[in-house]
């Protein structure tokens, strides 16, 4: 005998991974939610925690739940999983570390329904739960205006108007989406990158025929430490503006300036040439030449800004000119004295430190003839295996570290602090000590008559005559 199941109003698609902590706030927030028939489907995406068993857990006691489990594959792999099964008219993306106000989705979906809009785009809060809720934590993008919510414009013509006002949210949790839109559309996550939300959120959204904002205070988006966004991973997260902005200008390859779809192609070259500013910015710290710089569109700028709009061009110019710094101050690194000579000065036998992070605003010029002879001195991270000592600054390190690190055999590490640091936890942690060889604590106003890299060399080799006496 066939069943009939209920109809769903709402599918909310939520990737879990590693989060047994807030999982149950999260699944909780979505079950309180009246006025909205919902479905909440929650893909297991590999976890190694309790994750898998509390969803399980959950989805004995609701039958409004459904679990599906599978290899980790990242959030955008977990939410296509998610958009295969979902079967409501609309759809929305949580993620699991996040909740949801109390009966706020209804409101999304009413005005959804009643508008018969493809996306509806209502209020997210950053919230610190170390604080309160009502005391939210400033959001990066400023409100949508008054003056355009609760009124229906295509999707194009909301992108220009969020764009133009600097509300435009690129957050796919921002939103609620039509299901048969975004099969219509074939549309899914990027799978693999960092940033996915920057890719999905302007080609849904400029895909849309039919968009409204409401004002509706719904999505607690939770700032906490670990989290994937505030993880470092700068190579991938590198790795995945290039992609996402090569995404981008191909799709903007579709609109003509002279067009009528003029106006939106200036306002979507202003957020990839954003994308662009905050790619270049990672670059300086990557520091290593083994890192292939990605190709990417930087010389549209130049190009295509006669055929641009004043304001757009205008606002594109100061994101080209500080990608254009980055990139320069990048190439500087990478032409520098302790760089660029150094595979060829490692075959003369000499010792090598690296210099693996440093302060920011960090003298980098030291004088080559004051390094001890039998010293080479680099800030290339290429060489780390080939080091005989790296000096790591703490506790700046966790910024610019993508992977756990080896030490190698016979490799000395020296941490350096400056001496207000000295209560860090990087500092006092009693494994972190174990760690490090020698432990340099210095003034930050301190003008020693040798640059400090260069009596760092010293320093070691004063370790290695007391380990032989």
């Amino acid at each position: 005998m066939k069943t009939l199941r209920n109809p769903t109003d709402l599918s909310v698609i939520v990737p879990v991974y590693n989060v047994e902590e807030y999982l149950p706030a999260c699944i909780d927030s979505l079950l309180d939610q009246g006025g909205v028939r919902l479905e909440v489907i929650l893909v297991n995406d590999g976890s190694s925690d309790r994750s898998g068993a509390i969803a399980d857990r959950y989805a004995d006691k609701d039958d409004r739940i459904r679990v599906i489990h599978r290899e980790n594959g990242g959030a955008s792999a977990a939410r296509n999983t998610g958009l295969k099964f979902a079967a409501g008219e609309y759809i929305a993306f949580v993620d699991s570390d996040d909740w949801v106000k109390t009966d706020s989705l209804a409101g999304l979906y009413h005005e959804a329904a009643r508008r018969q809009a493809d996306a509806v785009m209502g209020n997210v809060l950053w919230v610190d739960p170390s604080r309160t809720e009502e005391h939210p934590v400033r959001s990066f993008y400023r409100p949508v205006p008054g003056e355009i919510r609760h009124i229906p414009f295509s999707g194009k013509d909301f992108f220009i108007l969020l764009a133009k006002t600097d509300a435009y949210s690129p957050m796919a949790v921002n939103y609620i989406y039509r299901r048969t839109f975004l099969e219509t559309i074939h549309a899914r996550f990027e799978e693999g990158i960092m940033h996915e939300d920057e890719l999905w959120s302007p080609v849904v959204l400029c895909s849309a025929s039919k968009t409204v904002a409401v004002d509706i205070d719904f999505y607690c988006y939770r700032q906490r430490e670990g989290s994937v966004m505030q993880s470092t991973g700068l190579r991938r997260r590198l790795d995945s503006l290039f992609r996402v902005t090569d995404r981008l200008t191909a799709f903007a390859a579709g609109f003509d300036f002279s067009g009528g779809d003029g106006e939106l192609k200036n306002w979507f070259y202003v957020n990839i040439f954003k994308l662009y500013s905050r790619a270049f910015s990672l670059l300086p710290c990557i520091q290593d030449t083994s890192f292939p710089l990605p190709e990417h569109h930087l010389d549209h700028f130049w190009r295509d800004c006669p055929e641009m709009m004043p304001e757009p061009q205008k606002i594109c110019r100061h994101y080209f000119r500080r990608a254009e710094a980055d990139l320069k101050k990048y190439i500087d690194w990478r032409t520098s004295d302790h760089v660029a000579s150094i595979a060829s000065l490692l075959n003369t036998g000499k010792k090598l430190m690296l210099i693996y992070n440093v302060l920011q605003d960090e003298d980098l010029t030291w004088n080559v003839e004051d390094v001890p002879a039998d010293w080479l001195i680099t800030t290339d991270r290429r060489y780390f295996h080939r080091a005989s000592a790296v000096v790591f600054h703490l506790p700046g390190l966790y910024q610019v570290l993508d992977d756990e690190l080896e030490k190698q055999d016979g490799q000395v590490w020296v941490s350096l602090y400056l001496e207000s640091e000295a209560q860090n936890p990087w500092v006092e942690d009693p494994e972190m000590r174990a760690a490090f060889d020698l432990w340099l604590c210095y003034r930050h106003d301190e003008k020693p008559q040798e640059h400090s890299f260069v009596r760092f060399c010293r320093k070691v080799e004063e370790k290695w005559l007391e380990e032989k006496r």
